[in-house]
């Protein structure tokens, strides 16, 4: 978490208190770590991983809760799930398999990280974090983008070691560039990025005047705002211009950000039923960006988003105003949400496969529409297997063979439309 007036960290004083959606954006956070080092780790032959990473705002290491307990914060966790995802592995193994992980953790005010050292050094102690975690964590006092250079050159020299998870908690959507999440998505080749973005913030107080676009010029997302027609969208779209503007920032977003899959979804505030921020994943892998897409419904009670169910679409449309006005929020934990999800998919799957005219794997379709869904895999295996067993497809796999309706598709399996169209 970045430091701000809320978020203050010395040594002797009680630690600032974490409210409850940030607790379940940490749970996350620790959730994905471990899933990830056991996803890479998932074949028994691979005797190591080594992996780096990153929290850019790491905070003081430690929160109250609001019911008075003692909290660990996200660099605490990322090296408890370190550990047990090293325990789960090595299981009644004879020969250890080596989870080699850096941790690197940034914060701007020397009494923030002076007191992450210190609850670092007490929960090792405790023997809440495993000794050669503790011995491989650097605790950096520095602005995160002024360190950003050193943090990604020492990663490239890591042999066998550009695997890289940047956690990027920061207070203000001002903080982060996108330009230099692009940069790290290029760079190094195994990076993904876990970031959140104070959209609702951004999107009240945007206005067509020099104050209000100057932060988005700086963080890459200027030329993605309809800054001529914000007044007119205000006016007379009451109740949808904050929506409307949530699809251009999203569409800049992952632009900018150069990321092949994406997952932005809100983090539901406690007791309201305002959305305040985005949970935003960004990766160029189609397994990390799953993994995420799981936790989400694992998680459905605490997260939303304000698209359609099934596919949606980033930017905005005129013609398609209709289509988009009094379009309900989506809840993942709502139990209308996954039947709407899977019939989003699968009515998109249906026009995809005949619009194309030729036949297209299992694999690129799902890869195709992944990132502009709700849809986990589970739910892209539902759409498809609904699409089939109305007859309007044909699924072979790869050696030619005619499948029936299935639970299950694998990537290589092959679909083109029926020549008995019964409806589409």
């Amino acid at each position: 978490m970045a430091s701000d007036d809320k978020y203050l960290w010395q040594i002797g004083s009680p630690p600032p208190i974490l409210d409850r959606h940030s607790q379940t954006k940490h749970n996350i956070v620790e959730d994905y770590v471990r899933r990830y080092v056991l996803k890479l780790m998932a074949q028994a032959n691979i005797p190591e991983l080594r992996l780096t990473l990153i929290d850019g705002f790491c905070g003081g290491g430690c929160y109250q809760t609001e019911a008075g307990d003692i909290a660990d914060g996200s660099p605490l966790l990322m090296m408890r799930a370190v550990r047990e995802a090293r325990m789960l592995l090595n299981q009644d193994r004879r020969i250890p398999r080596n989870i080699n992980v850096d941790f690197l953790f940034v914060d701007i005010l020397q009494d923030t990280t002076n007191h992450l050292r210190h609850w670092l050094a007490a929960r090792q102690q405790e023997n809440a974090i495993d000794l050669l975690d503790y011995n491989r964590a650097r605790v950096i006092t520095n602005s995160f983008f002024a360190e950003l250079p050193k943090i990604v050159d020492t990663i490239q020299k890591r042999k066998k070691g550009e695997h890289a998870i940047f956690v990027l908690d920061q207070y203000s959507y001002k903080d982060i560039p996108f330009p230099e999440i692009s940069g790290i998505l290029k760079t190094l080749k195994g990076a993904e990025v876990i970031m959140t973005f104070n959209v609702d913030n951004l999107t009240t107080y945007l206005s067509d005047y020099a104050a209000n676009r100057k932060p988005l010029e700086t963080i890459g997302l200027d030329n993605y705002v309809p800054w001529e027609q914000i007044k007119t969208l205000k006016a007379t779209q009451k109740r949808e211009w904050r929506r409307i503007l949530q699809r251009y920032l999203a569409h800049g977003i992952k632009c900018e950000s150069g990321a092949e899959f994406m997952t932005l979804f809100f983090v539901k505030p406690h007791g309201t039923n305002s959305w305040g921020y985005w949970l935003i994943h960004l990766s160029n892998h189609y397994r990390a960006h799953e993994v995420m897409k799981s936790l989400h419904w694992e998680h459905a009670t605490d997260f939303g988003h304000e698209l359609e169910p099934g596919i949606f679409e980033f930017g905005y449309n005129a013609n398609k105003d209709g289509e988009y006005t009094g379009q309900d929020t989506f809840e993942f934990g709502e139990p209308q949400s996954k039947e709407a999800c899977i019939e989003g998919v699968r009515e998109h799957f249906g026009r995809q496969i005949f619009a194309l005219k030729k036949p297209i794997r299992v694999g690129e379709l799902f890869q195709g529409c992944v990132g502009q869904s709700t849809a986990a895999e589970t739910h892209l295996m539902d759409a498809t297997r609904r699409l089939h067993s109305s007859k309007d497809i044909v699924v072979a796999s790869k050696d030619g063979s005619i499948r029936r309706p299935s639970k299950t598709y694998r990537a290589d399996d092959v679909i083109e439309p029926s020549r008995q169209i019964i409806l589409i």
